[in-house]
């Protein structure tokens, strides 16, 4: 099935050559503004994991989705995933798909320590930052990558002898990657896609190239400045005292913040609150705009 549902659900969007690999992207809309998205790690492709916000956000400005190397529709790569390659790879893409265009990016989990690095690397371009259920540098320098490693090799292991996908037929979809959630609340024509990816990359070796990294990159984006007064939005789920104190520290990188806590948020917070979070996020979006 892995070598049959490739030629099934070909990419939807086009692709650009980012140096380290061929990276798949996803537009949608037009206007002055364009919203990037980054994904947190090992979700399995970016066009269905923002399906519903970037269809929202399509009315307000270009989007751009995108897979990471190794996801998606995208291609995998040999370079490592070291912060300075992902913002470099982002900047690229950026530069390509929305050139001249002022950047708000929105990121999911640890996307943040992405939109953070190219933020201190492009102040000048990034309009604002919207943050959902992400974890602050100085949360990731020090989060245990063993864990993270422990929870990646049995995805994998589930994956490859189709536990997953023996549980995905039989409707039982699993929470991994908010999978339970998010392939319920997509369209039809949008949910086989969606299962496929997530059959193919639950806890593959491309996400666990990420994992190792985790404490590394923060520490370097630690090392980097501020963001000043570009205007961020924290969205988090109350997920206890220990986390919100790791979103006010979030927010915390920006003199002009906004942290709000979604009771009853899972970690796919754009999924199982998309009610509240595309309103949020539509305030937000309208406030730095106008």
């Amino acid at each position: 099935m892995v070598q049959i549902e490739p030629k099934e659900y070909p990419a939807i969007g086009s692709y650009v050559d980012v140096g380290t690999y061929q990276a798949h992207y996803y537009a949608k809309g037009e206007g002055d503004v364009a919203f990037v998205f980054i994904t947190g790690s090992g979700t399995p492709c970016a066009y269905t994991d923002f399906y519903m916000i970037q269809n929202m956000l399509s009315t307000m400005g270009q989007t751009v989705t995108f897979d990471h190397a190794g996801s998606g529709w995208s291609s995998s790569t040999e370079t490592e995933r070291s912060i300075e390659n992902l913002v470099k790879e982002l900047s690229i893409l950026i530069d390509t798909v929305a050139p001249n265009k002022p950047i708000i990016l929105l990121c999911h989990s640890l996307g943040s320590l992405e939109a953070i690095g190219y933020a201190q690397m492009n102040p000048e371009k990034v309009k604002g930052i919207i943050f959902l259920d992400s974890g602050s540098p100085e949360f990731y320098s020090t989060d245990s990558e063993i864990f993270a490693k422990i929870i990646n090799r049995g995805s994998a292991f589930i994956r490859t002898i189709g536990i997953n996908r023996l549980l995905g037929e039989l409707g039982i979809m699993l929470p991994l990657y908010g999978e339970n959630i998010r392939n319920h609340n997509i369209p039809e024509e949008v949910k086989e896609i969606d299962k496929s990816m997530y059959y193919q990359f639950t806890g593959n070796s491309a996400s666990l190239d990420n994992i190792k990294l985790i404490n590394e990159n923060a520490k370097k984006v630690r090392e980097g400045s501020l963001l000043g007064k570009i205007p961020i939005l924290v969205l988090s789920s109350d997920n206890g005292d220990e986390w919100n104190d790791v979103q006010i520290q979030l927010a915390s990188w920006s003199e002009n913040s906004k942290q709000v806590m979604i009771k009853n948020a899972e970690h796919y917070i754009h999924w199982s609150n998309y009610d509240k979070v595309s309103y949020y996020i539509e305030l937000f979006v309208e406030d730095i705009l106008n």
